[in-house]
């Protein structure tokens, strides 16, 4: 598989679970060895550094994981944080 569609692929993968990955699974998704795989991830984990995106890939222990960066944290935590749950009316909260 070309590298740069092994890096689309787990990017989608990590971006979609929206918690840690384990190189197994995606190892096993990709049909990739772990060498090529941490390598490849590598290469993605260096590319968003020198890019300096948004998002950062993580690696913990043996799985990885798509996050925000941490000096974007006040503005990440500022759009969040002003989602209020919809109110809910007299009538809806009768029995």
């Amino acid at each position: 598989m070309d590298r740069k569609e092994l890096h689309r692929i787990c990017e989608a993968i990590l971006f979609a679970a929206g918690e840690p990955v384990e190189a197994d699974r995606l190892c096993f998704a990709t049909e990739t060895d772990p060498d090529e795989l941490h390598a490849a991830m590598r290469e993605l984990m260096d590319l968003y550094a020198f890019e300096r995106r948004g998002i950062r890939i993580l690696r913990l222990e043996d799985s990885y994981q798509m996050c925000s960066q941490n000096d974007l944290a006040p503005w990440v935590t500022k759009a969040l944080e002003t989602r209020k749950p919809p109110k809910l009316s007299a009538s809806s909260l009768k029995p």
